[in-house]
């Protein structure tokens, strides 16, 4: 499961991000503090669907659907 399967209101654990993560969005997600572990859920998401509001640590990040496909989750219960 990746990110961008989650529905609004849904929420899951960061498992890692996926190995053909471009180096530079791969660091990025670490400095928002997307490692494995971290707690994430759909916060809100856009008309079009795409770009989808996140919520990790308590703070809210957009994201495009084909950054958030590298994102590997673990569904939480």
């Amino acid at each position: 499961m990746n990110l961008s399967d989650l529905k609004m209101g849904d929420k899951g654990l960061i498992k890692g991000i996926a190995k053909g993560c471009p180096r530079e969005v791969h660091q990025r997600f670490l400095d928002l503090g997307f490692v494995a572990g971290a707690t994430i859920g759909v916060h809100s998401i856009s008309p079009l669907k795409d770009p989808v509001a996140y919520v990790i640590y308590n703070t809210i990040i957009s994201l495009r659907k084909e950054d958030a496909s590298m994102v590997l989750l673990e569904a939480e219960d």
